[in-house]
């Protein structure tokens, strides 16, 4: 496999499902922690500057809905989200939304919460910037 297609797969992947695009950077692709910073940071901001962009045009495709009672139990993803939420607010949700919960599904649900995107944006992006430092500073200084 090409170079390019390891950085825009790394890039791409990063965009998406964060967790995973760190690990197969350094482990399978044998990046270093500049490299894999560099494209996993690209990647995760891009990410969430895209589904920020587009994350009014899914809200509208799903209008809010009155509680109803639930008939199945949460998920752990679920519960944590929630207690997240609760609990710390936008910044709960941008410090779980790179590890837990996907980019796009991160990004989308902090939107649908908290409308203003000249905070919420910032947030989870200050966010993905943490999380990648600390995952590649840990994963590249155990290989």
């Amino acid at each position: 496999m090409s170079t390019l297609l390891k950085i825009l797969t790394v890039i791409s992947l990063s965009g998406l499902k964060f967790m995973i695009a760190i690990p197969l950077s350094v482990l399978q692709y044998d990046f270093n922690f500049y490299q894999t910073l560099l494209f996993s940071l690209s990647g995760g901001i891009i990410g969430v500057f895209i589904f920020s962009m587009i994350s009014e045009k899914i809200n509208i495709l799903f209008p809010k809905r009155k509680k109803i009672k639930r008939k199945r139990k949460r998920s752990f993803k679920e519960i944590i989200t929630i207690k997240a939420v609760k609990k710390y607010g936008v910044y709960g949700i941008a410090a779980i939304t790179p590890i837990l919960l996907s980019i796009p599904i991160g990004t989308i649900i902090a939107l649908r919460l908290f409308p203003e995107k000249r905070k919420t944006v910032p947030v989870i992006m200050s966010s993905v910037v943490i999380w990648a430092v600390i995952l590649s500073v840990v994963l590249t200084s155990c290989s």
